[in-house]
């Protein structure tokens, strides 16, 4: 019953959350949260959408009406620079190649990003916004292999 309704693990496939998360981590999944809390920015999330056979886990960075733009690799929300201090800092400077424009997020949805921005499926590059009700849970921690927990 705490695995069907309140946690659940599941599996990181590929590299768009690296460092953060990294291939075949395992993950447990606060399912229950959605119920009690809205998801934050920040926030890495497992999501499903209706349409899509697979499970994405990827970091909410814009939530309903944020305005978010990605300039010479920088994030910003509501006009506003964010810190991302879980980017691979080696990469930094490629990451000033990517731009994403100016863009509202309309109710109800979220906008998300893998860290590795380099290789990612994520809404600038094929899932669009997600519905906020497409959001499986939280990833709350890493519980395999056990020297990343």
């Amino acid at each position: 019953m705490i695995k069907t309704f309140i946690f659940a693990p599941f599996v990181v496939e590929g590299t768009s959350m690296q460092p953060s998360l990294l291939n075949n981590d395992r993950i447990v999944v606060n399912k229950i949260m959605m119920e009690f809390s809205s998801v934050k920015s920040g926030d890495v999330v497992v999501i499903k959408k209706p349409d899509d056979p697979k499970y994405y886990v990827k970091r909410v960075i814009g939530l309903p009406n944020d305005t978010i733009k990605v300039e010479n690799g920088i994030l910003y929300i509501n006009n506003k620079e964010q810190k991302e201090g879980y980017l691979d800092h080696t990469l930094l400077e490629e990451y000033k190649q990517l731009n994403y424009p100016e863009t509202e997020i309309p109710s109800h949805k979220v906008f998300v990003i893998g860290d590795n921005r380099l290789n990612s499926i994520d809404s600038r590059t094929g899932l669009g916004d997600i519905d906020v009700s497409s959001i499986v849970g939280k990833a709350e921690f890493v519980f395999y292999p056990f020297n990343r927990v």
